[in-house]
């Protein structure tokens, strides 16, 4: 039975809600990152948004498509299908923890473009010394920090499952090619 995204994300396939995914112990590392950012970075979001986020969401943005194609065409092979069978939660949680990543990155993308309008700094005018602005900013970079990792996991996942569909290929011809 085929579930929809929204149902894997907010209860899960058997493995637990997708947005799980993103709830580990490198959530930390992400609030220490915002954090740190938020506070000693000497530039306002406008900034930050326009001059090196932005441009750096896109770069994030053609890493992660491009690897995610690649995942897709892994994804739709016999050996990655037979290897879901054994997996709690079964084929969804691949193709879903994919689509789940590219949600957190266009989300971010959103956040940063709001920023990088000037929302926050001439809409909203709140002294860039305010909680009320530093939060903010403690959000914007805890994304980009999570967007970063997320990047890293597309790329990572589609190698596993690249190296994962080779093993099969190789029990399967009996070592021998």
């Amino acid at each position: 039975m085929m579930i929809s995204f929204w149902r894997w994300f907010f209860r899960g396939s058997g493995a637990g809600p997708g947005f799980r995914r993103f709830f580990d112990w490198w959530l930390l590392v992400h609030f220490l990152v915002g954090g740190l950012s938020a506070f000693y970075l000497p530039i306002t979001l406008e900034q930050a948004g326009t001059s090196l986020l932005l441009p750096l969401a896109g770069i994030f943005i053609g890493l992660s498509f491009a690897w995610g194609g690649n995942a897709q065409a892994l994804l739709q092979s016999p050996e990655i299908t037979l290897l879901s069978t054994h997996r709690k939660g079964g084929y969804e949680e691949y193709l879903y923890t994919y689509q789940s990543a590219v949600l957190l990155i266009l989300l971010s993308l959103c956040l940063w473009a709001i920023a990088g309008l000037g929302v926050f700094d001439k809409v909203w005018p709140v002294c860039r010394t305010s909680i009320a602005y530093k939060f903010v900013a403690w959000i914007l970079f805890v994304f980009a920090s999570m967007t970063l990792r997320e990047c890293w996991h597309v790329v990572l996942g589609a190698q596993s499952m690249l190296l994962a569909r080779f093993k099969i290929q190789e029990n399967s011809d009996g070592g021998k090619k």
